[in-house]
């Protein structure tokens, strides 16, 4: 893996590329410390077709070790965009409604 310097200049420069092709605010820290998170906006950034954008991400995908665990010893897993949006229909109390959901 690369040195933080590297990655966080790597992340700064999507960041600011995502903000300006799709309008997309990312969370560069959380994107550092949480892999999933940083799959998720790889993916989302190589859907541009903006050929900086996918090249810069293809660099961090290498710097960070972003490439997905296999398959065949992990159970199937939403995406991290699924389990965001999934609300909690079961909770009734304001309290409970608002812990571990989208706000």
């Amino acid at each position: 893996m690369e040195s933080d310097s590297v990655i966080l200049g790597l992340l700064g420069r999507i960041h600011v590329l995502m903000r300006r092709v799709t309008n997309r605010i990312t969370d560069v820290e959380y994107m550092r410390s949480n892999k999933e998170y940083a799959r998720e906006i790889v993916r989302l950034a190589g859907e541009t077709g903006h050929a900086e954008l996918i090249e810069l991400c293809d660099r961090l995908r290498a710097a960070m070790e972003l490439d997905p665990p296999p398959e065949s010893d992990t159970p199937a897993r939403a995406s991290l965009l699924e389990r965001l949006r999934a609300g909690r229909p079961a909770a009734t109390h304001p309290v409970d409604r608002y812990v571990g959901t989208l706000r």
